[in-house]
């Protein structure tokens, strides 16, 4: 996992479920240089923390979630994962619900 740059950009998308409805993925693009050195090291703990497990490829099915995260950053090789969404940590969660206001929030 590259250390993130101001000039990177995460994507956060929720797919799949048995209804497919677009206005519920409610993607998000965090600019890592909007965040404040705080915020940029808590997300760049967590993408760790998504390296590290080295995720499987969600499995198929027909009411299955996933989270797929995609990090572009102009100096660096683009990194991208899929989690489902049973195993996902509870800060991709807050990312997708809330956008960078979560990586305010106090970790647990």
């Amino acid at each position: 996992m590259p250390r993130l740059a101001s000039t990177a950009v995460l994507a956060v998308v929720r797919e799949g479920g048995f209804a497919a409805m677009p206005g519920l993925e409610r993607p998000r693009r965090i600019e890592c240089g909007k965040l404040s050195p705080g915020q940029r090291e808590r997300l760049q703990r967590l993408l760790d923390e998504i390296d590290r497990q080295a995720p499987a490829e969600p499995v198929a099915g027909a009411d299955r979630r996933i989270f797929r995260l995609f990090l572009e950053q102009p100096e660096a090789e683009c990194w991208q994962c899929a989690l489902d969404e049973t195993q996902a940590p509870r800060g991709v969660v807050g990312l997708w619900q809330h956008g960078p206001g979560a990586l305010d929030e106090p970790e647990t």
